[in-house]
């Protein structure tokens, strides 16, 4: 004889308990949310050498803009040019490299002279990066102006930075924006040209060919683009 099968019990409602839905809860990733600063951070921070320089640069900044302020060290100063016993003095607990020709120390020199090449080249740099993303900005749209600013590239950048700099400097003489001015008439030439290859790039893009060829207009341009990024 077979053997009776057994009954199964039918499911009922009430063998289920509701369970409310948290649209909040639903929302939330399993994952942790990527940062790239915090990834950037995390990798740097994690060398003790980088710890290290990044002290090291800190220290040298600091010790440029704070300790020329209490030595009172002036190029001009020449109080001391006829004391030849204050002159060219070896290293001591006083001066601790030396003594220059103008009975300065030289320690306070090396520290005055670091502060106005870091605040040239801060503000040089500065300068010349403002100016390169605006002209290079419109560079890279306009193709009457690409023309142009292709013949002046191509005239200046054969010639050396270096003695572009020099002979300005020569001509207007020595000072701190002079030098800043020499410095920056011709620099911003690189960063100019390139942003206009980078604005081309994305230019050519197949969204932004697709939304001039549809005739969208620019509102056409920037929906396709946010929709790519």
């Amino acid at each position: 004889m077979a053997e009776k099968e057994t009954a199964q019990p039918e499911i009922q409602d009430s063998d289920f308990t509701p369970v409310e839905i948290d649209k909040l809860e639903t929302e939330k990733l399993d994952t942790e949310k990527y940062s790239y600063w915090g990834s950037v951070g995390r990798a740097f921070f994690s060398s003790k050498m980088t710890i290290f320089l990044l002290l090291l640069m800190l220290a040298i900044l600091l010790m440029s803009f704070i300790q020329p302020s209490f030595s009172g060290y002036s190029l001009n100063n020449v109080s001391k040019i006829n004391d030849f016993g204050a002159r060219y003095n070896w290293p001591s607990a006083k001066y601790w490299f030396g003594t220059d020709d103008n009975g300065q120390s030289l320690f306070d020199a090396i520290w005055a002279g670091a502060k106005i090449s870091i605040s040239i080249s801060v503000i040089a740099t500065l300068i010349t990066t403002v100016i390169g993303v605006a002209v290079g900005a419109v560079w890279g749209t306009s193709k009457g102006l690409d023309r142009i600013m292709l013949e002046v590239y191509n005239v200046i950048s054969n010639v050396p930075q270096l003695l572009i700099i020099m002979v300005l400097s020569y001509s207007f003489g020595a000072g701190f924006w002079n030098l800043i001015f020499a410095m920056t008439v011709t620099g911003w030439l690189g960063t100019a040209y390139f942003i206009r290859v980078q604005v081309m790039i994305m230019r050519d893009r197949e969204y932004n060919i697709a939304s001039k060829t549809l005739a969208l207009g620019w509102d056409g341009w920037f929906y396709a683009t946010s929709c790519r990024t």
